[in-house]
């Protein structure tokens, strides 16, 4: 049956049926002719033993038709060379074969189906009755034969399916899933995911993984490899979570971002455990907490405020709950903790978990002044308004953004992940490895979860490198992740034509001047 095609948000193709031939038989003719087969044999690269095995079935009465597959989704050219060698029995049926152009790039996203067309994995699974429709029914006359004679009645209509649009840039999905794999590779890691969500409408623009698949080769096929990492996959986020932490705080109005907390010169030591730093900080303002991650800064900071005031926050954001825009997703956890070291080890990003999808999702209140949106994958009516939760106040949020532009700074632990010409910020993360049954020695996660450009936030993105080898380039997530957000956020802004923001006003008027002659030759607007 034919399924209609998968576009991304600027109609280039993603998945598409193209006509093939299946080359059938009505076993009893057809198997009666070997000795007509060497020809048909060696065309199709069929083996005869396969062949005969099908036949002798049939002939011992262990099919009750006269049907038989001699071989499924031939192309057309070769099928119709097939068909004139004339043997007795040979049939052909249009077929449609499913092709993926971007190939690997989109393979855990929009998965694949199986040889009948039937969505599998991802995209293709979700929406296969959108995509295929519903065959229709109807009674007809055929002779002994077998052989179509009259029609009689229509009993039921046939509705054909709808072609899908998605949110997804393919441009961008392509140049994230390079980087990406470069990062992989590089550092040794057992694989990562990106995410990026236009966060005005909550359209997710990309989303990658590796190691990929190339849903066009099912030689590549191995069930490891098909989970989509950016929706399964749950790690603690650690230190992305610290500027929750902190906007919790200012929304207390206990504090200010020049609030100082004294973290100490030795490990925070409270019943059940200690909590360290990577050095000593001394006193240390609330930017400054986030500009150095400081743990002990993020847990004191936490016990003066109530838990509830916290965990309210991070649950708004979305922690702990399904996005709810793709298939296959897990939940993450933000459990309620009771003893007081679980409770601050949260406010650093331990003992919670979230898949790459909600790190990024939460971010993306920073971008839309403290509220939270609903995500999809679905194309979005730029003339839509999407409503959504507010998280926290707009002035909060102000405050903690200018903290977040500082992490991206020169002087920042996220200085790889500056892009050119443009303001960005966000939050770098390094958690150990939890495989569910506790911690493995010496494996880390990296992350980096940030947007773009800061004078109007516009690009969120995650970006998750899992288990580095700390041998090869560390394991920080400003060293691993920043990298790919750096060279994923820069195309995206040439792609987008969005203009600097880190000019002097002359160079800004002469770049957005450049920009509006460029919106007229090229796609690629939001």
């Amino acid at each position: 049956m034919y399924k209609r095609q998968i576009y991304d948000r600027n109609q280039r193709l993603l998945a598409v049926s193209t006509p093939v031939d299946t080359v059938w038989a009505e076993a009893q003719r057809f198997c009666a002719a070997e000795t007509q087969w060497n020809s048909m044999l060696e065309l199709l690269k069929l083996e005869r033993s396969e062949l005969k095995k099908a036949c002798d079935k049939r002939a011992a009465g262990e099919f009750a038709n006269n049907f038989m597959y001699v071989k499924r989704q031939v192309v057309p050219l070769l099928a119709e060379q097939v068909k004139a060698l004339g043997i007795p029995g040979l049939h052909l049926q249009r077929d449609y074969k499913r092709f993926y152009p971007p190939g690997p790039a989109v393979g855990h996203l929009i998965g694949f189906t199986d040889i009948d067309g039937n969505g599998q994995e991802g995209i293709e699974k979700a929406y296969n009755e959108t995509l295929l429709g519903v065959k229709g029914q109807q009674f007809v006359h055929r002779d002994s034969k077998g052989r179509f004679v009259e029609f009689v009645e229509q009993v039921e209509a046939v509705e054909n399916g709808q072609a899908l649009r998605l949110s997804i840039d393919s441009r961008l999905q392509y140049l994230a899933s390079g980087y990406l794999e470069q990062a992989v590779r590089k550092h040794k890691a057992r694989g990562g995911s990106v995410v990026m969500i236009y966060a005005p409408t909550g359209e997710i623009l990309a989303m990658v993984d590796s190691p990929q698949f190339n849903p066009n080769d099912r030689s590549t096929f191995k069930p490891e490899r098909f989970r989509n990492r950016a929706v399964t996959d749950v790690q603690e986020p650690g230190s992305t979570v610290k500027p929750f932490t902190i906007a919790a705080a200012l929304e207390s109005g206990q504090f200010t971002p020049e609030s100082t907390i004294d973290t100490g010169k030795v490990p925070f030591r409270v019943p059940g455990g200690r909590i360290s730093d990577t050095k000593p900080h001394g006193v240390m303002s609330l930017e400054n907490i986030v500009v150095k991650s400081s743990n002990i800064g993020a847990a004191k900071l936490s016990m003066e405020i109530p838990y509830e005031d916290l965990y309210a926050i991070l649950d708004r954001a979305g922690f702990g709950h399904k996005v709810n825009a793709v298939p296959a997703e897990a939940s993450g956890v933000l459990p309620k903790r009771k003893r007081l070291i679980d409770r601050l080890t949260q406010s650093y990003g331990y003992g919670l978990n979230a898949t790459p999808l909600q790190v990024a999702r939460a971010y993306t209140v920073f971008a839309n002044k403290g509220v939270l949106k609903p995500l999809t994958v679905l194309r979005q009516d730029d003339r839509v308004s999407v409503q959504g939760q507010r998280v926290f106040s707009e002035e909060t949020n102000a405050q903690v953004l200018r903290m977040l532009e500082r992490v991206a700074t020169p002087e920042g632990p996220a200085r790889r992940a500056r892009v050119e010409r443009y303001r960005v910020g966000g939050k770098t993360g390094t958690s150990r490895r939890n495989t569910g049954n506790g911690y493995e020695q010496g494996h880390y996660v990296s992350w980096f979860v940030g947007m773009a450009p800061m004078s109007d936030p516009k690009f969120v993105m995650a970006v998750m490198v899992d288990d580095p080898d700390p041998e090869v380039g560390g394991y920080y997530g400003g060293t691993i992740a920043g990298p790919v957000f750096s060279k994923t956020m820069r195309d995206a802004m040439r792609l987008y034509n969005v203009a600097p923001d880190k000019l002097d006003p002359e160079q800004e008027a002469q770049a957005k001047n450049r920009i509006a002659v460029r919106r007229g030759q090229q796609d690629g607007q939001i």
